[in-house]
């Protein structure tokens, strides 16, 4: 009978041990925010949306049509939407991002490291994006007026400040949240 509760007891620590380590936040690893992003929205929005993301001064992008673009179209795209976002690099130690550039929708989502010290930068630059949305969309699309009102902006307890501009944003940036918890 000992042994018995021993072998369960060493298989319940070899279970819990194995679950710690497998989760980025306790391993140290670097969270894939692509991976993240792509996770917490609908697959249509994937096929749809190009995830860009920015680390190290350089620019990649995943999902959507990002096949479709030479390494020049999404350094340039990039920075587009960074700008749009109201973000500029010096302020981001890593971001991801998906926006719509064409004003006839509502729609960014975003998870950014801000770079020491510029938390409140990165803060006030979303707010502008989605105050501009507010106001682009107001007088002219009333259901993509009521997704800009209702995006959420937060800074999450792991540090990254985060973005939801979307049709279900409360799921997303739930999800959103979860993972990066």
């Amino acid at each position: 009978m000992k042994r018995i509760f021993s072998l369960l007891a060493a298989c319940l620590l070899a279970a819990g041990l194995a679950a710690c380590g497998s989760s980025p936040a306790s391993s140290g690893e670097p969270k894939d925010y692509a991976a993240i992003l792509t996770a917490a929205r609908p697959a249509e929005d994937n096929e749809n949306y190009v995830i860009f993301r920015l680390k190290d001064g350089a620019y990649t992008a995943t999902g959507g049509y990002a096949g479709d673009l030479t390494d020049e179209d999404i350094q340039s795209q990039g920075a587009m939407c960074l700008q749009l976002l109201g973000l500029a690099p010096e302020d981001v130690q890593e971001a991801v991002f998906s926006v719509n550039l064409m004003n006839v929708q509502s729609y960014g989502l975003a998870i950014v490291k801000p770079a020491d010290g510029k938390e409140a930068a990165v803060t006030e630059g979303l707010q502008t994006f989605i105050d501009g949305q507010k106001s682009a969309q107001e007088n002219y699309l009333p259901d993509q007026y009521a997704i800009a009102k209702a995006a959420r902006l937060e800074t999450v307890k792991s540090g990254e400040v985060v973005l939801v501009m979307c049709e279900d944003q409360d799921t997303v940036f739930s999800s959103l949240k979860d993972a990066l918890a």
